[in-house]
């Protein structure tokens, strides 16, 4: 009986190689040759699902952003507007190792998309959807009587988004100079000027 092979947890296998690379060596180390060998397979195993690097790239950063929007969709939807932001916010900080990773891995891919026109797509869609998902819980917590006064939405949910990836930077490079309870405590503080 011929083997079942699973593609798509095989892409998976090779985004999680690009990841430790990165985190280890830095973006311009993720070549298709470098994850072939961290991965244990051939360059051309690997060109068989991702013909260029750019999109093995691609795949690994389009994971991570799917990674913890999946985690999103664990967060509990009771909890008051205010709360389920702040829910948000701890997802996608580096609290934790694996959170550590994304937020390294996606940090990394940012210079690169920013002059590799398809990343910069995924970015900018993967960006989107956070503030729509954001502005979605701000536009509930306004109908609802909850937010301050002359808070709008949508550039609620950008300035928050930018706010928690400055944290992330910050973090990253000082992790003693940032700590995670910092970054915590300056997600409530700015959550207290947008609520009543």
């Amino acid at each position: 009986m011929p083997k079942v092979v699973d593609h798509e947890e095989r892409r998976r296998e090779l985004a999680e190689a690009v990841w430790r690379i990165v985190q280890r060596d830095g973006i311009d180390h993720a070549s298709v040759r470098a994850v072939a060998a961290e991965s244990g397979w051939s360059s051309g195993s690997l060109r068989h699902y991702f013909p260029t690097q750019d999109s093995l790239l691609g795949f690994a950063m389009e994971l991570a952003y799917r990674r913890f929007l999946a985690r999103f969709e664990q967060i509990d939807p009771e909890l008051g507007n205010r709360e389920l932001v702040r829910a948000i916010a701890h997802e996608m900080l580096a609290l934790d190792d694996d959170r550590r990773v994304e937020a390294a891995v996606l940090l990394s891919f940012l210079p690169r998309a920013m002059v590799e026109p398809s990343l910069r797509e995924l970015e900018r869609y993967g960006t989107r959807e956070l503030y729509n998902e954001v502005a979605r819980v701000f536009a509930a917590a306004g109908e609802a009587g909850e937010l301050r006064e002359g808070v709008v939405p949508l550039k609620a949910a950008r300035r928050f988004i930018a706010l928690v990836d400055g944290l992330n930077i910050h973090h990253q490079l000082g992790p003693d100079e940032l700590t995670a309870d910092e970054m915590t405590e300056a997600v409530d503080d700015h959550l207290a000027t947008l609520f009543r």
